[in-house]
C-alpha cells in the first residue's frame, strides 16, 4: 500500500494529455448491446448521455464473442492483428500469432503503454468475468484482480477509488451477459439486469462525486458485444452494435457521435486522453468528435 500511495503522490496530469483531466474510470458492460440500451434507457447511462458525448451504433469486431473484442478495445486493433481470435486464447496457446508484441509478451494494451510512458500511474483492474485478466499485462496494474458478482466488483472497486483515487480504473462487469444466455437478449430478465448494472454505475459515478473527482475524471462506458435470442457470435445488427458513451472535462456535452466509432478506438482514445504515445501497431483512432478541441498530442496522425 506505502508503494501505491508514494506514487500518488506524483502527479499524471503534470504530463501532456487532455487538460484538466486527472483520471480516467472505463466502466465495460459484458453483453450490453445497443438494442437492450434503446429498449431500457435506464437513468445513470441516460444522464450520462445526456451530460457526455455518446452512440449507440459503435462495432464490435467479429467474431463477436467476449475474448476478440475486450482485446480489441484495449489493444486498439482488431483479431487478426492482435491474434485473440476466440475465447480458447491464452497468451501460451493461440490460432494466430500478434503481428507485434510488447514488454507483457502479448500485443501491446493501454495498460502497458500506460505503464510504460507514465511509469508512475496508479492503475487498478477489477473485473467480474475471470478470462478479462488474461487479456492484459498482468504487471501493468497496481491492482488486477476477478471479483465474482457485479455488487461484490462495485464495492470492491469503489474501496480501492477511495483509498488511491488512481489515474486509471478500468471495471468490468459481467451479469448482462450472463442474463442474455440464460433468458434472451430481449427477455425481462436481461432488461432488469441492464437496469440493475445501471445502479451500480450510479454508485461508481457517487463514489467520485464523494471523493471530489468528478471535475477531474473522464467516464467511459461501453461493451464487448450485444447478442440474439440467446447468443452472440454473428454479425446480427443485435450483436455487433455496441454503446460508447463518454464524459468529463473537455468532452463535448449531450452529442452523438456521427463518426463511426469501432471498439478498436477505445485504447487510442484513452492514449489520447492520458496524452501518450500510441503503438505503431495499433490501428484504431481517437473519437476525436467527442472532445470540444483536439488537444497536442503524440497520439495525432
Amino acid at each position: 500500500m506505502a508503494f501505491v500511495l508514494l506514487f500518488e503522490l506524483i502527479p499524471l496530469h503534470a504530463a501532456p494529455g487532455l487538460p484538466g483531466v486527472e483520471h480516467v474510470v472505463v466502466i465495460g458492460v459484458d453483453g450490453l448491446g445497443a438494442e437492450g440500451l434503446r429498449r431500457v434507457n435506464p437513468p445513470h447511462l441516460a444522464r450520462l448521455r445526456k451530460s457526455g458525448a455518446s452512440t449507440l451504433t459503435a462495432r464490435a469486431v467479429m467474431p463477436t464473442s467476449s475474448s476478440p473484442n475486450w482485446a480489441s478495445m484495449i489493444m486498439g486493433a482488431g483479431p487478426d492483428l492482435h491474434g485473440v481470435t476466440s475465447n480458447d486464447w491464452q497468451p501460451w496457446k493461440f490460432d494466430r500469432a500478434p503481428t507485434a508484441v510488447g514488454s507483457g509478451g502479448i500485443f501491446p494494451t493501454i495498460f502497458g503503454t500506460l505503464r510504460e510512458q507514465r511509469p508512475e500511474a496508479v492503475i487498478g483492474v477489477f473485473h467480474d468475468w475471470k478470462d478479462f485478466g488474461r487479456l492484459l499485462e498482468t504487471n501493468a496494474p497496481n491492482v488486477l484482480k476477478h471479483v465474482k458478482d457485479a455488487i461484490e466488483t462495485t464495492d470492491t472497486a469503489i474501496k480501492y477509488l477511495r483509498a488511491n483515487k488512481p489515474h486509471f480504473l478500468f471495471i468490468h462487469f459481467d451479469g448482462v451477459d450472463h442474463a442474455g444466455h440464460g433468458f434472451g437478449w430481449t427477455s425481462p430478465q436481461y432488461d432488469k439486469t441492464v437496469e440493475l448494472t445501471d445502479s451500480l454505475i450510479g454508485a461508481i459515478l457517487e463514489a467520485l462525486d464523494a471523493a471530489a473527482l468528478t471535475d477531474k475524471t473522464i467516464v467511459l462506458v461501453t461493451a464487448d458485444h450485444g447478442g440474439k435470442g440467446t447468443k452472440h457470435g454473428g454479425p446480427s445488427k443485435e450483436e455487433i452494435e455496441i454503446p460508447w458513451i463518454i464524459k468529463g472535462p473537455g468532452v463535448r456535452r449531450g452529442v452523438e457521435i456521427s463518426s463511426l466509432v469501432n471498439t478498436f478506438d477505445t485504447a487510442p482514445t484513452l492514449a489520447h486522453i492520458f496524452g501518450l504515445k500510441a503503438p505503431a501497431c495499433w490501428i484504431g483512432k481517437p473519437v476525436r468528435e467527442a472532445f470540444l478541441e483536439s488537444s497536442p498530442s503524440p497520439t495525432n496522425r
